[in-house]
């Protein structure tokens, strides 16, 4: 069983950061990506979650923080994701407990950094009451708990994954769209001065549709500018990336 949103694009590269993740969750009950926003770090989460999952008996569940404000709603939001209800007469983190003390699972617990003091609380308390609860997490600095293993994602490699993302993606807004000799020396260089960072190239690559590929490099002097505008989508992506 496991609640992993749907990708509706392509996943691209990160072989070695999967296997070196997946290496790191074997010795370590809590991992931690970490890095800028917009590097990939849910995206990679979610894929090496979904890679893993027939590992774990009871399952792998995902719990997005991101829409969370307020800290002690966290706990509630992890049971929602877990498909607890309310118990009258106990506490939320107390159903929590109940639930996977005796449960082999995996919980991706995605975009921590605005509530590091809740989450640290949370893990805590899920950890030492549930030895064979593994937790996945991404933020953008570590939780900072005992037992924490961190793991920071580096941005694409320029020479090879950052243009496969931006061809798959450019397909998307131009089906035409192909890498060739005489585009490639352009192409290189947009992923080169967006500095592989994934975000950022998957909106470039949105800008195919209108622009050339000469026309996106000359237009990077100002990168926020040319990756603005859009869909109601790429509209929150561009808050993220800023």
């Amino acid at each position: 069983a496991h609640n992993l949103p749907a990708q509706l694009t392509s996943f691209v590269g990160r072989r070695a950061e999967i296997d070196s993740v997946r290496n790191a969750l074997v010795g370590n009950r809590l991992v931690t990506l970490t890095g800028a926003g917009g590097v990939g770090k849910t995206r990679l989460a979610v894929q090496l979650a979904a890679a893993i999952a027939e590992e774990f008996g009871d399952g792998v569940w995902y719990v997005d923080l991101a829409p969370i404000t307020a800290g002690e709603v966290v706990p509630v939001t992890v049971a929602r994701a877990l498909g607890l209800p309310d118990q009258p007469g106990r506490s939320t983190m107390d159903t929590l407990v109940r639930f996977v003390r005796d449960r082999q699972m995996l919980v991706v617990l995605d975009n921590c950094e605005h509530l590091l003091e809740a989450c640290a609380t949370l893990l805590t308390d899920l950890l030492g009451a549930a030895p064979r609860v593994t937790v996945l997490a991404t933020s953008r600095e570590p939780v900072n708990i005992t037992g924490e293993a961190t793991w920071q994602v580096p941005s694409l490699s320029v020479a090879d994954e950052a243009v496969e993302l931006f061809a798959e993606r450019a397909r998307l807004a131009r089906p035409d769209f192909a890498v060739t000799e005489d585009n490639s020396a352009a192409l290189t260089e947009i992923c080169r001065r967006l500095d592989g960072m994934p975000l950022a190239i998957e909106l470039a690559a949105a800008r195919v549709r209108a622009l050339s590929l000469t026309e996106i490099v000359d237009s990077l002097h100002d990168r926020f500018r040319l990756l603005t505008g859009g869909s109601r989508t790429a509209v929150r992506r561009q808050q993220t990336l800023r």
